[in-house]
């Protein structure tokens, strides 16, 4: 099985070189995985970043998509996994809050299963009192509302099969309601495992809607994912 990890990146320059040398280790590991780094609409000089790194690399394995302008979160997300060549997909985040290397525990659950409708993913641990609220309170109304357990929402890595996302992207939001869309999807259809992950805190960079946000991004984001729950809902019924 090809698998291919998708990074979204949007204004993490100060992040970059860190990340490549753990990136590093990934591709020493696993010297057949895909690295889709999306360059999603970035205005801080990512770009230059990216060419530079990946100039020093093995390019069979790092590959570059840029998102011409910042469309949402999700966007990112879904045009990295469209650019993706694997049958197993995964997504993590470029900010260094979570171990890259931690699609490799993710991807060996789900070859222990192999079943197309099986997503993988992290459950944070350590995080501070107030964010695990947060993450619990949303989990919970979404749960009630949609009908099904669901918990750490936006935890990350995900990983899943290319089947599954072909059968579900044509109706998946553009911002960060895409984590909630997707386990939605695979609890209704198919199953979720979780394992437990480390969440670091962030070095450098800003948040851009999880730990660590303003307390008017983290508004933005309740707000939203407030609405979206109740419109899931809606598409469902």
């Amino acid at each position: 099985m090809k698998l291919s990890v998708i990074l979204p990146c949007y204004n993490e320059k100060d992040n970059l070189p860190a990340l490549f040398e753990r990136l590093d280790k990934l591709a020493e590991v696993k010297p057949d995985i895909e690295i889709v780094l999306v360059n999603n609409g970035s205005t801080d000089g990512s770009e230059e970043v990216f060419f530079q790194e990946v100039s020093k690399r093995n390019s069979d394995v790092f590959k570059i998509c840029k998102v011409e302008r910042n469309l949402g979160y999700g966007f990112g997300i879904l045009s990295g996994l469209s650019a993706a060549n694997g049958d197993v997909l995964s997504v993590t985040h470029a900010d260094r809050q979570t171990d890259p290397l931690d699609v490799l525990k993710a991807f060996e659950i789900y070859k222990a299963h192999n079943n197309p409708s099986l997503l993988v993913k992290g459950f944070r641990k350590n995080r501070k009192i107030t964010e695990a609220l947060f993450s619990y309170g949303m989990g919970c109304l979404a749960s009630v509302v949609l009908g099904t357990r669901l918990t750490e929402i936006n935890a990350q890595p995900k990983l899943f099969s290319l089947q599954f996302f072909n059968q579900y992207k044509d109706k998946a939001p553009f911002d960060f309601s895409l984590d909630l869309y997707f386990l939605y999807q695979a609890k209704k259809h198919g199953k979720i495992i979780d394992f437990p992950v480390y969440f670091a805190k962030r070095v450098a960079g800003e948040a851009k809607g999880g730990s660590g946000s303003t307390l008017k991004v983290k508004w933005k984001l309740i707000k939203r994912s407030f609405n979206y729950i109740f419109e899931l809902k809606r598409q469902l019924s």
